[in-house]
């Protein structure tokens, strides 16, 4: 008589499928990670936009500041006193009183609320920003910019410097 024989069984064996899960996961890891790349590299671009936008706002705001004395009659660089290499001041670009120059504020972290970036309502942001004269000769001096942040660990900084100059002699 004969015994039956045993099937073989046609399923995958453990290895086997720790093989395919393991190639599976390989294939998987390398877009998400190209993908968390892309993310952290957006991210850092609009944070560097911001700073130069943050920038330019102070940039336009001290000269504009500059045209207003002279219009006014006043010295053309009244307001900007001890706003040096050694002492940066902050503006506070959404203040359009006398008191938007910030002497001396050391870090001047900017804050942001529901109308943008100031230095004194809102929640403080990452950003900081200073700015100074310096080389002031008869009629012009050079405006220098600096918007830092962190991202991370990694500290960011973008400088703007421009000559400015007593337009309206």
């Amino acid at each position: 008589m004969n015994m039956p024989t045993q099937k073989r069984n046609k399923g995958f064996t453990i290895i086997e499928t720790l093989v395919a899960v393991a190639i599976l996961m390989i294939s998987i890891a390398g877009p998400l990670t190209i993908a968390h790349k892309g993310l952290l590299a957006a991210i850092n671009a609009r944070d560097q936009v911001t700073a130069s936008y943050l920038a330019q706002d102070a940039m336009e705001y001290v000269k504009n500041m500059r045209d207003n004395n002279k219009l006014e009659n006043h010295s053309w660089l009244a307001g900007f006193d001890g706003c040096n290499s050694v002492n940066a001041c902050g503006v506070n670009t959404l203040n359009e009183a006398n008191d938007a120059i910030v002497s001396d504020c050391g870090t001047c972290v900017l804050k942001k609320d529901n109308t943008g970036y100031n230095h004194s309502t809102g929640n403080n942001s990452q950003f900081s920003r200073i700015f100074y004269l310096d080389n002031i000769n008869i009629g012009q001096a050079t405006m220098v910019v600096e918007v830092k942040w962190n991202s991370g660990t990694i500290g960011n900084v973008v400088t703007y410097e421009s000559e400015i100059f007593d337009v309206l002699k």
